[in-house]
């Protein structure tokens, strides 16, 4: 996993005093010295460096998305496609929630959009890696999951979902739709505000580090 995400803030430079104090030149090259050694190696950004992470980033998230929902659709077992996507410390972590669908008989259908998608902190190391830590609004209500044995909703319930409350079809409609949502062990998601870290040795290479709901300010 990535070092502490607190090392990431930046720290503002404190302005003390009116004045510059009169210093040795000894005193002066110690002081330059010691500030060196406390930045480390010079890095510097390319100009373009915090759009070409929006980019990046954005792009993976989608490619992500796409794979996780035809990984579930099929039951879970074939998470191999999601391999190049993550980290392989984060892959342990998608292996699992996969696992659940399998242990569980569950599949999926729909999918799951992303959207308003920012760039948090973008950051080079010490080691030249790069991390960017995004937020963005993940979209699952239009994904099902399931029992594998279920049938697919039908037309009805596809065409108002999830905004039943402008709902303009007759009784048989609603009693359809109300019918196959009621199926025990059915669920579907919801749009939620996520935080996702990406690192890569350049900022053409990003895969996932991380991912989990953020409990800030952030609307979607």
């Amino acid at each position: 996993m990535l070092s502490p995400r607190a090392a990431l803030v930046l720290i503002p430079l404190l302005l003390v005093g009116c004045e510059t104090p009169t210093a040795e030149p000894e005193e002066v090259g110690r002081g330059e010295l010691a500030a060196k050694l406390e930045r480390g190696p010079e890095r510097s950004l390319p100009a373009d460096f915090y759009d070409v992470a929006l980019e990046e980033a954005s792009a993976v998230l989608e490619s992500y998305l796409r794979a996780t929902d035809e990984i579930t659709s099929g039951g879970g077992t074939q998470w191999q496609a999601i391999g190049s996507l993550v980290s392989q410390e984060w892959l342990r972590e998608e292996q699992s929630g996969f696992g659940y669908f399998g242990s569980e008989g569950l599949r999926s259908i729909g999918d799951t959009t992303v959207d308003s998608v920012i760039v948090q902190s973008a950051h080079i190391t010490q080691d030249q890696q790069v991390e960017v830590g995004i937020l963005a609004c993940v979209d699952g209500t239009g994904l099902f999951v399931l029992p594998a044995e279920y049938a697919d909703p039908p037309d009805v319930v596809w065409q108002w979902h999830p905004a039943y409350e402008d709902f303009e079809g007759d009784d048989q409609d609603w009693r359809s739709l109300e019918a196959y949502l009621a199926q025990p062990g059915l669920t579907w998601g919801e749009e939620r505000a996520v935080q996702a870290w990406l690192v890569g040795e350049d900022v053409g290479s990003l895969v996932i580090d991380s991912w989990e709901q953020w409990w800030g300010v952030y609307e979607c």
